[in-house]
């Protein structure tokens, strides 16, 4: 190997270089959190057809889904897989105590003042069996 390969490849692995390119994807990965922290863009959302919950989906554009307080959701588990003898689905309504609105990754009581919905609603799941069979829980808090 030449002196002009080992003093390139001594540039490319040496300490500085091994530095400046952890600091570059510790840059790069700041940016992208920053990104998720940004304000939700309140004219864009502003501009959009609002539909209710139930109703039919405009065709051809964006839209916030408002689902009002006190109307009824419809809700639908369904079960399949490998180990059932047959699909299942159990079907209801459930309904909630303020309005939500939802726009992709936004969320707003009021449809004025936007926030990340992970900031405004917390949503989780769990479930299992027992000896009472299969559990399934859904739980919907604001924060």
């Amino acid at each position: 190997m030449g002196r002009q390969a080992r003093a390139i490849l001594a540039t490319r692995f040496s300490r500085k270089g091994i530095m400046n390119k952890l600091l570059c994807a510790i840059a790069l990965a700041t940016l992208a959190g920053c990104a998720s922290m940004a304000s939700a863009p309140t004219g864009q959302i502003a501009a959009l057809p609002v539909v209710k919950v139930g109703d039919a989906r405009p065709a051809g554009t964006e839209y916030v889904l408002h689902i009002p307080a006190n109307s009824p959701i419809p809700v639908k588990l369904q079960a399949r897989g490998s180990l059932l003898k047959a699909e299942q689905s159990v079907a209801g309504t459930i309904s909630f105590a303020r309005d939500v609105y939802l726009y992709k990754y936004w969320a707003s009581h009021d449809r004025q003042h936007w926030e990340n919905s992970h900031r405004l609603l917390n949503v989780s799941f769990n479930g299992g069996f027992d000896i009472a069979g299969l559990n399934v829980n859904v739980s919907l808090d604001q924060k």
